[in-house]
């Protein structure tokens, strides 16, 4: 049994650090652009269809690709901001129309990738190999998507915390008139933490992929989880995003030790629906 929770929480701390990554970038759009990004999930799919096609048509090593996933993530992010997002969101009901765009825009990536990669689950190679303790597997790459996600998050912190970059977006996190009136180039931040919020989730989608297996949906399942992760960590709070993204995957994985998926998926709604109910700003405030 020892072994067994040792196992699962291993894995899970992996699956958590990925939701945490994805419900990052969703929380920064929400708290500095105030819309819900309905695309962001197929951000998180093209990082892992970069992988994919890095490494199974242009012959790239897993190493390689990851990167070539989050260009590609944010690539297509940037057209999502050209197109759906910046050009409404200054108008008097933006945020409506922005989420639309961004609903419109997320169906037509899914559709596209559909359309050229199919419908079937595609297996890639990640980082080889792995730590064996008894009866427990420590796979490197999980671990490497727990080292990765762990640096990735201590950059975005630091990028918070030092620079101007960090210092513009709280700024207009607060009040974006009143940054504005003090000089933040406004538009130039937002389309700045758009992109920013793509790149997470595309290394999210690049770094485990080789442990969840591709398919175009992977995107649509797990935005519906960091929506989640935000609603329980609390909207626009970036603290709340990261702990609520790895307690929620911790506590998926051992659930699902111990009852069936569609039992653990129930339990996890509950306790969406109980924040909903007892604390609807969340665990942590925004900031």
């Amino acid at each position: 049994m020892f072994d067994l929770i040792v196992q699962q929480l291993f894995n899970g701390l992996s699956v958590g650090m990925s939701y945490a990554l994805i419900a990052l970038g969703l929380t920064l759009v929400f708290g500095v652009l105030h819309i819900i990004n309905f695309a962001h999930g197929e951000f998180y799919m093209i990082g892992g269809f970069g992988v994919v096609l890095a490494t199974t048509y242009l012959g790239a090593s897993y190493l390689v690709a990851v990167p070539l996933g989050i260009v590609a993530s944010v690539v297509v992010a940037l057209i999502v901001d050209a197109t759906a997002v910046r050009p409404v969101l200054h108008r008097r009901d933006g945020g409506n129309s922005a989420l639309l765009g961004t609903y419109a825009a997320g169906i037509l990536i899914q559709e596209a990738v559909l359309y050229a990669q199919g419908p079937a689950p595609q297996r890639i190679d990640g980082v080889l190999g792995a730590v064996t303790m008894g009866d427990m597997v420590f796979t490197y790459q999980r671990l490497a998507v727990i080292v990765a996600g762990i640096v990735l998050l201590l950059v975005v912190n630091e990028t918070m915390k030092r620079t101007s970059l960090g210092r513009d977006l709280r700024a207009i996190a607060q009040d974006h008139f009143a940054a504005q009136v003090i000089g933040v180039k406004v538009k130039r931040v937002r389309s700045v933490t758009f992109l920013l919020a793509a790149a997470l989730a595309g290394a999210a989608g690049a770094l485990i992929v080789p442990i969840s297996l591709f398919t175009p949906y992977i995107g649509q399942n797990v935005v519906l989880k960091a929506f989640v992760v935000v609603v329980i960590g609390g909207m626009g709070s970036v603290t709340g995003a990261v702990v609520a993204g790895i307690g929620i995957g911790l506590l998926e994985i051992l659930l699902r030790s111990f009852v069936i998926d569609g039992i653990a998926q129930a339990i996890l709604m509950s306790l969406l629906i109980a924040t909903l109910l007892v604390r609807p700003q969340g665990l942590f405030k925004a900031h």
